[in-house]
């Protein structure tokens, strides 16, 4: 092959390439724009890529403990252990009273003809002796209920108040009934000489259950004591009967006639709070033996309060709206006032009764 024809044959190829080349300009040129548009990356390989390290999860700062949980009827340790409340006699005939000393909260009610009973209530301790013991009334089923299932221990009573206990869920003890624990002690005359053991009541009792929340707050020091008025002497008057406390030592004695009172024990009777609440009051439809209307003391609905503690005096208002609800004692700016821990008797004082403190 000639020199002139070999190089015409090489030519051919490279016309038909500038040909092709020029034919898919647009389409290669797109092609490599795309390309070229995303830049190689640094690190190529995905499995050498750094990754983020996560901040941190800042460690919470802790805040106060809780408070420990407190009795409701004390404000102390929680106590394991049932219920049981104890009518007593108040009168001059039924003294010495055995076991008052040892209740965490006595309640002082009016019955007929302007006398007093007390309800005691026990659940720190519960003693082998109390009494004097007496009749229900039906103060106490409306009372009671608050605190979940208790025992009522009592010597008997009127139908209308038996029939009002049977009707809540208080577990009824009545000497009368010949319920275990009871014996006629050779102390003093019937009617004044029913005793009782609530140990034995307690093991003979089913059912019972820990007191619940029955409204009382507790605070060992609150500023709001020391800026209430002083009151260290306090009573409460009824019709036949009158209630007073000294405040002495850090608490409050009992005081009767004049004399700050002991049990039979001779342990004295002293209790860190005082509460006098104003209740409404009206017959119940019962009378006595010798045709004395008998009361009920409505702990359910609102009224007033004084609550004495520390030698001073704090005021406010009441709110129970049932039987089986706890109840809001509220200072003047809608705050519980604070119990002091410790014992507290209870003063249902009703209009016919006055009360005084200095």
């Amino acid at each position: 092959m000639g020199l002139a024809r070999l190089l015409g044959v090489l030519a051919v190829p490279a016309v038909l390439l500038a040909a092709c080349s020029s034919g898919n300009v647009e389409v290669t040129s797109t092609s490599r724009t795309a390309s070229s548009s995303a830049k190689p990356s640094p690190n190529p390989s995905p499995s050498h890529a750094p990754t983020a390290t996560p901040a941190p999860t800042p460690t919470p700062t802790p805040g106060p403990p809780p408070p420990a949980p407190t009795d409701p009827l004390t404000g102390g340790a929680v106590l394991t252990g049932p219920v049981i409340a104890a009518k007593i006699d108040n009168t001059s005939a039924g003294l010495p009273q055995y076991g008052v000393s040892d209740a965490d909260i006595v309640y002082v009610e009016q019955v007929e003809g302007g006398l007093t009973r007390l309800m005691a209530v026990y659940h720190s301790t519960l003693p082998t002796e109390i009494g004097n013991v007496r009749s229900v009334r039906t103060t106490d089923a409306e009372l009671l209920p608050v605190f979940g299932t208790p025992a009522l221990v009592f010597s008997g009573g009127a139908g209308g108040p038996i029939d009002a206990l049977a009707a809540t869920p208080v577990v009824a003890f009545s000497g009368d009934a010949g319920s275990a624990g009871f014996w006629r002690s050779d102390a003093r005359s019937a009617p004044y000489n029913l005793h009782a053991n609530l140990q034995t009541v307690a093991d003979a009792a089913s059912g019972l259950t820990q007191p619940n929340n029955i409204g009382f707050v507790f605070a060992a020091t609150d500023p709001r004591v020391e800026a209430a008025p002083p009151a260290t002497s306090l009573a409460v008057q009824f019709p036949a009967a009158r209630t007073g406390f000294s405040f002495t030592d850090g608490g409050y004695q009992l005081v009767r006639a004049g004399e700050s009172q002991t049990d039979a024990s001779g342990t004295p009777i002293v209790t860190d709070n005082v509460l006098f609440q104003n209740v409404d009051f009206e017959p119940d439809g019962n009378v006595d033996s010798v045709g004395s209307p008998s009361f009920i003391s409505h702990t359910v609905g609102s009224g007033t309060f004084t609550l004495y503690r520390d030698g001073h005096a704090l005021s406010g208002n009441w709110n129970r709206p049932a039987a089986d609800l706890p109840t809001q004692y509220l200072d003047g700016a809608g705050q519980p006032v604070p119990f002091k821990p410790g014992k507290t008797w209870v003063a249902l004082v009703p209009p016919v009764a006055w009360t005084d403190a200095s």
